[in-house]
């Protein structure tokens, strides 16, 4: 029986223009699709970029700009950590478009470890490299400059195979502010096993989308995930998560309505707050302001100092199609309701709350 590679996904890439990348860490023999073509031109499996990443045009000038450490990335994360011992990457199918050399970078924690090192790939070919046994829970190939990879494979020892439990996923939800296509509870129960976008998403007419997550038992959140997969044009640019530990004497009405509001700022320092900020921002009311330019502004999310909501993500950076691991949080105390907050609108696929 043949070595199965360990199993992994893709976390996040620096450009995959014309083709699922997602597929460059699947087990399957990468299949030929000669004659089949797509919008962007011929179909091929697995990870492929955008050309000129080394080149660029210097502007105003009749010249170029070459750099030769330039690199477009991909990173794979193993479904549990594991002591690597060989890495496969083929570029099957590509036989003028491969990536020319990758480096490889076997991650743990704060430990990085070069495994390879600019090693020259070729065409149409399955590539075996051997390394010492390094303790890993995520994978950096850097493709210098461009090209295309069909698949890159780990093998090795897993571990660790702990299978932490989703507390979201018997949370109750309420307090949705918009399902236009899609579900909060679409979002929890978001584990990848579609190849075709799916979550919650919401119209684009949001500015500030939120769920409350009313926890089966009292928690302490150590984990939150965040799961942009195949949302590569509609991810939203930030999440927003806090914790509400509900105390007798008050009740969850009273709670949500001293929760975190959008507020903006103008360049005099005028700042408003406005009540409803989406029926603010969709009626533009902005430009009724007395400022000398109220139609350029700051938003930001402002929380009492003293309030009951206490910030466990009070910015999280979103991007499209990656998957977000935030381990440090910002409060560690007993959690009975979440608060999950994203701007301005878009689509999430996975959400996850580990305690």
């Amino acid at each position: 029986m043949m070595e199965r590679p360990l199993p992994a996904f893709l976390i996040s890439y620096s450009d995959s223009s014309f083709t699922n990348p997602h597929e460059v860490v699947l087990p399957d023999e990468p299949p030929e699709c000669t004659g089949s073509f797509t919008h962007m031109g011929a179909k091929y499996w697995g990870f492929e970029t955008s050309r000129h990443r080394a080149m660029s045009v210097v502007e105003g000038e009749a010249a170029f700009q070459f750099n030769h450490d330039a690199c477009h990335w991909f990173e794979i994360g193993l479904s549990a950590p594991a002591r690597v011992e060989r890495l496969t990457v083929s570029t099957r199918w590509f036989t003028g478009n491969q990536v020319p050399a990758v480096s490889i970078l076997l991650l743990h924690g704060d430990q990085s470890t070069e495994v390879i090192s600019r090693a020259p790939l070729q065409p149409d070919h399955e590539h075996v490299f051997e390394i010492n046994p390094t303790l890993a829970s995520r994978c950096v190939v850097m493709c210098y400059h461009e090209g295309g990879i069909a698949r890159v494979n780990l093998f090795g020892q897993s571990v660790d195979e702990t299978d932490q439990e989703n507390l979201l996923e018997m949370a109750t939800i309420s307090h949705v502010s918009n399902e236009h296509y899609g579900r909060p509870d679409d979002a929890v129960a978001g584990n990848r096993g579609i190849d075709y976008m799916f979550g919650w998403e919401s119209a684009r007419s949001g500015f500030g989308e939120q769920a409350l997550f009313h926890l089966a038992e009292p928690a302490v959140i150590r984990s939150i995930v965040v799961d942009t997969y195949l949302h590569r044009l509609n991810a939203p640019l930030s999440c927003h998560v806090y914790s509400l530990q509900l105390s007798a004497g008050n009740d969850i009405e009273t709670c949500m309505a001293q929760r975190p509001r959008w507020a903006i700022e103008f360049a005099d320092g005028l700042r408003i707050q406005p009540e409803n900020f989406q029926a603010y921002m969709q009626q533009q009311r902005y430009l009724d302001e007395a400022t000398a330019d109220p139609g350029n502004f700051r938003i930001s999310l402002l929380n009492e100092s003293n309030s009951l909501w206490q910030p466990i993500i009070s910015f999280g950076r979103l991007r499209a199609d990656t998957w977000h691991r935030f381990d440090a949080l910002e409060y560690n105390g007993v959690t009975t309701h979440l608060l999950y907050m994203h701007f301005p609108n878009g689509g999430i696929h996975g959400l996850k709350a580990f305690a």
